[in-house]
């Protein structure tokens, strides 16, 4: 039991962002993208891409994409069960691929986790997106 409470002391005090660094390739500037549906999440990055001015073109058309994203995402709300504890806090994550439409050779991954986030998706696609662009940038 004492380790049940210190686990949920260190959920309540953990309020940092963690992140892997970011696998890259060589991106080309001004290259066409297409990202696949992430249930929804791919309408937060696509908006994250925009904001962060990534110097990619997003394309509707995957027969036209240089490279294609893929991904994963989840949010766990802040809230209380009956019987057991939940944490009060939200937690969201993301996990995106860049991958060369041609070849399939990998360009770009990143992986995010952040906890008390109030915009979770935006927030997570906001990381992805910049670090892409970090990415791209450093080339």
């Amino acid at each position: 039991m004492k380790k049940f409470a210190l686990l949920c002391l260190m959920a309540f005090t953990f309020t940092a962002c963690q992140a892997q660094k970011p696998l890259t390739g060589r991106i080309a500037r001004n290259s066409h993208v297409f990202i696949e549906p992430m249930d929804g999440f791919e309408n937060y990055l696509s908006a994250a891409i925009l904001k962060k001015k990534v110097p990619i073109l997003i394309t509707d058309d995957k027969a036209k994409a240089d490279y294609i994203i893929t991904g994963t995402s989840h949010v766990e709300k802040a809230g209380w069960a009956k019987t057991i504890f939940v944490s009060p806090r939200s937690a969201a994550g993301a996990s995106i691929t860049m991958k060369d439409a041609r070849t399939g050779d990998l360009a770009f991954a990143y992986s995010v986790d952040k906890f008390n986030a109030a915009r979770a998706n935006q927030s997570t696609a906001e990381a992805c997106a910049k670090h892409l662009k970090e990415a791209i940038d450093k080339k």
